[in-house]
């Protein structure tokens, strides 16, 4: 469901409430003894602003195709200042679906999926206001009993079958026909009573040669001229649709406070507004410091043997101190699988630019430097997930329908910030519901394939991927976060989740540096004179060793690319990215000629660890260790890998083969 969408009760209850305030019909003249007397209506738009509050039971019955749906709720109102309060009652005064307007602002509460809607009151405040004007322009255009009719008018409306409120995918739509004049005709049928008060009945029905089926019949309060009930019939889709909505209960001019017209959510729903996530990215990076047990779950894999997937799931627990907008990070070490070829570090300290791994059991400490733009990207991401929610639709005062959010998961380019791009017909995104977090409230999004869209799909094709992302309403940090997808046979889940989250004003002096102990084993990454690069070919072309430019599957992007030239080693690196994965495509050459043991010119028989495999007319090496795959070989001197986590060996094979020997 959508986000501005409340459900079909909630839709069902505030059909009544505009009828009252939106019914929009005629009524004629009333004739006595063929002398005119002061026509009925002539005042209804005086009346009716006159009205200072009313409250009400509404009943609204809806019938289609042998199905009744009956739906109660409780309104109070002002008409006259376009504002309204409206809760579904159906046999819970707790938690039922809320609409609230003041006149400025409409509130919409759907407590199925603890979303609160926060609009502008707009179109349906101001037909609160205006509706007495249009009830006597319909007065006066209607047939008298005598069978008299007055002067058409083209400012006339028509019928206005159901009010201009959300609608909720199960409720039935008739045709608008506003403004409808010489559509319709409307016919006066004398008074009767409704709920113990005296109303004038009105008619209308569409012409002979009209092009609707809509016709109306409205009970219209003699005194102050609101429609105590309504009966709109319409054909649609061959099926026969009666909706009924009847005020009941009626207490006119109760002393209706301003109070009662605002709105204060509940604490566990998320508040939806037009611009929600505008500065999400920022809101994030404002963050002084951010504390939490961090707990990370694999499934799907069997980390045991690097050549079998299964069933099993593996868990990290980390305590994480945190300055999203700075890479600051320290991360204590709590629980860790155990797995062969994987490295348990007790500790991970980072201050943006120098990362620090120490292995208390081995005392072994390993200095990197690191690149903290990878998070910044992530959150951008957020930011534009929110901004594809596609919130430029029409609203339903508007007369027109509102379409689900979709969206590719991976925001397009902007005009300064390039980013990835999937297919757009290849991801939707939804904004459903809210829900708790370890006691914070979230936005939950959802991100699906759009199923059918690409049967063809190649190998390369991650299938069958969704993600969940929980977002903190009050930081917009993604506090939890649920990835499903499956790679050829094999399928896997990733969830990672903060607990116990605090935001805190920053940390102590020291949180993020690192010594290692004095007999700590320290290895340090020398990477001499690096450079970064917006773009493959720029990588390439300033690389001071010869390399071939990948070609990557349609769903990667590039994210980043660097150059770097120590007195080791000479290297270059491209990181790709789509919705599930990284790879990454290096290539280095030591400043010791070609290697003993190395065949040059594409081969790489002198590795002896990874199983033995053909890159096109190359043979190189396939790996798995933990998470991670990798494909390598030599050309020369120039040692080339493709890896990454969560991608499958017919995928890097394919990007390998796209890259032969200069």
């Amino acid at each position: 469901m959508p986000f501005d969408e409340p459900s079909p009760t909630a839709v069902l209850a505030v059909v009544g409430v505009l009828a009252i305030a939106g019914g929009a019909v005629a009524v004629g003249l009333l004739t006595t003894g063929g002398q005119a007397s002061p026509p009925v209506g002539h005042n209804a738009s005086e009346q009716y602003v006159a009205l200072d509050g009313l409250n009400a039971t509404v009943v609204t019955t809806v019938e289609r195709g042998g199905e009744t749906n009956r739906t109660v709720s409780a309104v109070a109102m002002r008409p006259g200042a376009g504002q309204v309060r409206l809760r579904t009652v159906d046999g819970s005064t707790d938690d039922g679906a809320v609409v609230v307007t003041n006149g400025s602002t409409k509130w919409t509460y759907d407590p199925e999926t603890r979303l609160v809607s926060r609009t502008a009151a707009g179109r349906v405040s101001q037909r609160l206001r205006t509706r007495g004007e249009r009830i006597e322009r319909l007065f006066d255009r209607a047939v008298g009993s005598d069978g008299t009719e007055t002067a058409s008018d083209e400012r006339t409306p028509g019928v206005s079958p159901l009010p201009v409120m959300p609608q909720g995918p199960g409720t039935p739509d008739a045709p608008a026909t506003n403004r409808s004049g010489d559509q319709v005709t409307v016919s006066y049928d004398g008074t009767t009573t409704v709920s113990g008060r005296e109303v004038h009945v009105l008619h209308v029905r569409p012409r002979d040669d009209a092009a609707t089926t809509v016709s109306q019949t409205l009970w219209v309060d003699a005194e102050w001229f609101v429609p105590l009930k309504y009966r709109t019939e319409w054909v649609d889709d061959g099926e026969s649709v009666t909706t009924t909505v009847e005020y009941r209960d009626m207490t006119f001019e109760p002393g209706l406070s301003q109070a009662r017209f605002e709105y204060e959510p509940p604490e566990t729903a998320a508040v939806v507004t037009p611009d929600l996530g505008v500065n999400a990215a920022e809101r994030i990076r404002s963050i002084d410091g951010l504390s939490a047990t961090l707990q990370r779950q694999y499934g799907g894999l069997n980390l045991s043997d690097g050549n079998e997937t299964g069933e099993t799931t593996y868990e990290t627990v980390q305590r994480v101190r945190m300055v999203p907008g700075t890479g600051k990070q320290r991360a204590e070490v709590l629980r860790s699988p155990s797995v062969p070829g994987m490295v348990n570090n007790s500790l991970i300290v980072s201050n943006g630019s120098v990362s620090w791994l120490y292995d208390s059991a081995a005392n072994n400490a390993t200095r990197l430097e690191v690149d903290a733009t990878g998070r910044q990207r992530q959150y951008r991401r957020i930011e534009q997930l929110f901004a594809r929610l596609s919130r430029t639709r029409t609203t339903p005062d508007d007369g027109a329908s509102i379409p689900r959010p979709g969206l590719t998961p991976v925001p397009g380019s902007g005009p300064s910030t390039p980013t990835p791009q999937l297919p757009a017909d290849q991801f939707g995104v939804s904004l459903d519901r809210a829900a708790q977090v370890d006691g914070r409230t979230t936005y939950v999004l959802e991100i699906r394939p759009e199923r059918d869209r690409n049967a063809t799909a190649n190998r390369s094709t991650l299938a069958n991927y969704s993600q969940t992302l929980w977002i903190d309403a009050e930081t917009f940090f993604p506090v939890k976060q649920r990835t499903e997808f499956g790679t050829g046979d094999d399928r896997f889940t990733v969830s990672v989740t903060y607990r116990n989250v605090t935001i805190t004003d920053g940390f102590a002096e020291g949180t993020f540096t690192f010594e290692p102990p004095a007999d700590a084993n320290v290895t340090r990454s020398d990477l001499g004179s690096s450079e970064s690069y917006g773009s493959p070919n720029a990588t390439v072309e300033n690389a001071t060793i010869e390399v071939t430019k990948p070609t990557v599957p349609p769903s990667f992007s590039f994210t980043s690319g660097r150059t770097a030239d120590s007195k080791y080693v000479e290297s270059v690196t491209l990181t790709y990215r789509n919705e599930t994965s990284r790879l990454i495509v290096s290539a280095y050459a030591t400043n010791e000629s070609a290697l003993p043991g190395n065949e040059t010119n594409g081969t790489d028989d002198g590795v002896a660890t990874g199983e033995r495999i053909r890159i096109g007319n190359r043979t190189g090496r396939y790996m798995q260790t933990g998470l991670a795959r990798s494909v390598s070989w030599s050309c020369g001197e120039v040692r080339y890998s493709v890896s990454g986590r969560f991608v499958s060996k017919p995928l890097l094979v394919e990007v390998a083969e796209s890259m032969p020997c200069p």
